[in-house]
């Protein structure tokens, strides 16, 4: 991984544990970014005439990337634009269970338009809530982020495939944003119904791009009224498709051709290699903290997890960390890191001296 690593300049300054909260941005992607925008600079409309078909080779590599269909898969600025787009089609006589204390951006703008909400704890025994309130309230849909923003906590995919086998009609909406990138995942495999995902974390894609794919059956139960001249792919006079409801406007090519060359990044180093990295990052540095009695019982007790963790501190701790040049997060009670597949052993070497001071 050294190679990778010296594609980020602020290795060489920091130890960097916060992909959690953004992710690097690699001289690849500046020098990419850079070359793109001199294009538009010279070429202007000459450059972004070929806008709709540049989005629809983002677009399929998405989907491949995913395992989704191209034509059920939409490209969107952020997570929360496309999330609202969503719902904002749903009958709001329906019934949504969400998670307590899940990522703001999942359960506000739920409850903010006043759905029936119940609720399931994050705990170690998360599956086993989510299963008992699927059971006692029937909900209509499910909506949760894979990884939890906070702890860490990581929901078992496998569960969730039982879940819909269990319950076929609960349309099961995920959030990816602190899980794609990490592993090999496939949409159409899977139990989920919807995925959504901003690509700034783990895929280091840069700000300004995310994505939404939709399994075809879920089109029946929501009705997303958003539009605009890209909704029909400029085809005049068309009926909006479905996913062209979430790209009502032009598209910005520079963000999304990031995301592009990012999910190209990923599968040259290999998806597998990065899951194997990432699960050792994540059973040596819950071992020591663990050892340190750093970790709410919930991630300890939990046999699998992600790389994001909260460990017990302050504001004063947070910014000891920061002196000594290892950058977190505060978040919760505590102070979150986080491992990715760029990090290496002095990394975590670091983190515990000062810890350890």
């Amino acid at each position: 991984m050294h190679k990778i690593r010296s594609q980020y300049s602020i290795l060489e300054k920091y130890t960097y544990l916060n992909t959690a909260n953004h992710g690097l941005i690699s001289q690849e992607l500046i020098d990419y970014r850079i070359n793109e925008m001199e294009k538009m600079r010279d070429q202007a409309s000459l450059y972004t005439n070929n806008r709709n078909d540049f989005i629809d080779e983002v677009r399929t590599a998405i989907a491949q990337f995913v395992d989704a269909t191209i034509e059920n898969t939409a490209v969107i600025p952020n997570f929360s634009t496309g999330f609202n787009t969503l719902i904002e089609g749903i009958d709001k006589l329906s019934t949504f269970l969400l998670l307590d204390g899940d990522y703001p951006s999942v359960n506000w703008p739920v409850e903010t338009r006043g759905f029936n909400c119940v609720y399931a704890s994050i705990n170690e025994n998360l599956e086993s809530n989510i299963l008992e309130a699927c059971k006692l309230h029937q909900p209509d849909f499910f909506c949760f982020s894979v990884v939890q923003y906070i702890s860490g906590i990581k929901i078992d995919l496998d569960f969730v495939k039982q879940l819909k086998n269990q319950f076929p009609n609960l349309i099961i909406i995920g959030d990816l944003t602190q899980y794609v990138g990490t592993e090999r995942f496939l949409f159409r495999e899977s139990g989920l119904d919807i995925i959504l995902a901003s690509c700034y974390k783990w895929l280091n894609a840069g700000d300004g791009n995310a994505f939404i794919c939709v399994k075809e059956h879920v089109k029946e139960f929501i009705k997303p009224n958003r539009i605009g001249y890209r909704s029909t792919k400029n085809v005049i006079n068309a009926i909006p498709e479905f996913i062209g409801r979430f790209e009502p406007g032009h598209q910005d090519m520079i963000a999304f051709g990031s995301l592009k060359l990012a999910l190209e990044v990923a599968l040259k180093i290999g998806l597998d290699k990065i899951q194997t990295e990432l699960q050792h990052w994540s059973e040596i540095a819950k071992a020591e903290f663990e050892s340190r009695d750093l970790l709410d019982e919930a991630v300890v007790k939990r046999k699998q997890h992600s790389t994001i963790f909260n460990i017990k501190g302050s504001h004063d701790l947070y910014n000891k960390l920061l002196d000594h040049g290892v950058v977190t997060s505060l978040r919760g009670n505590g102070i979150r890191v986080s491992f990715s597949y760029f990090n290496d052993d002095k990394d975590l070497a670091r983190l515990l001296e000062v810890l350890d001071l």
